[in-house]
């Protein structure tokens, strides 16, 4: 994409020798860290654990009721769709009466507010299996 800038003029593209330069700390600073780093580690001794772990895994508790899964995926869902759907009402009512605004500004907070309440609630419900001494809590992040 940088190259059809270039070629076509524009004063949007990147200069050549900004990109050689970048290319150049790339492979002449970054890589070779990663490979002294590599060194360094693989000539430290390995690492001895403080305590040994059971190959049996531990039974977990009993979870409350509002820990199931069907409630977890309803909340994980319902909440972020409640908090967008009022903020996307409101837009669509006032252009659907003549009435614009910045519509793609709005839509961005409402985009905004959608990822910080799914990760509210991913935080909270992760909190909550944890507290519970569920170690399956990954797969619950994952689905709410």
């Amino acid at each position: 994409m940088n190259i059809l800038a270039l070629t076509q003029g524009s004063s949007d593209a990147v200069p050549f020798t900004t990109m050689v330069v970048l290319l150049v700390l790339w492979f002449g600073i970054s890589t070779p860290l990663v490979f002294f780093g590599a060194y360094i580690g693989y000539k430290q001794e390995s690492i001895e654990f403080p305590t040994s772990t059971s190959s049996i895994p531990r039974q977990i508790p009993d979870q409350p009721w509002f820990m199931g899964i069907p409630f977890t995926l309803f909340v994980g869902g319902i909440l972020p769709f409640g908090a967008c759907f009022v903020e996307l009402y409101f837009i669509l009512s006032s252009v659907w009466t003549s009435q614009y605004y910045y519509v793609f500004g709005f839509l961005f907070v409402v985009a905004g507010i959608l990822v910080v309440t799914c990760a509210e609630i991913t935080v909270l419900f992760v909190y909550y299996q944890l507290c519970g001494e569920n170690y399956h809590w990954w797969w619950r992040a994952f689905t709410t």
